[in-house]
């Protein structure tokens, strides 16, 4: 529900709101980075994302240091 001031214009709390959208589900092992942070992207957060195995987490961080091995690091 956004709230309208008296302009017609969003309020403060609907902002607050909109912050918060962001939460666990939208980050790497629930507290890594955003999946948009991430310079390989949606596709490799949605696979790999949720894996909190020792393999994905190490290419996680490789991919941080060489974004250009994202396909490699998740095919």
């Amino acid at each position: 529900m956004q709230l309208k001031s008296q302009r017609g214009g969003v309020t403060g709390a609907s902002l607050a709101g909109a912050a918060h959208a962001t939460d666990e589900s939208d980050r790497w092992f629930k507290n890594g980075l955003a999946w948009y942070e991430h310079p390989c992207g949606m596709n490799a957060f949605a696979k790999y994302g949720k894996l909190d195995t020792p393999e994905v987490r190490h290419n996680y961080y490789t991919a941080l240091q060489h974004p250009e091995e994202c396909s490699k690091l998740f095919p």
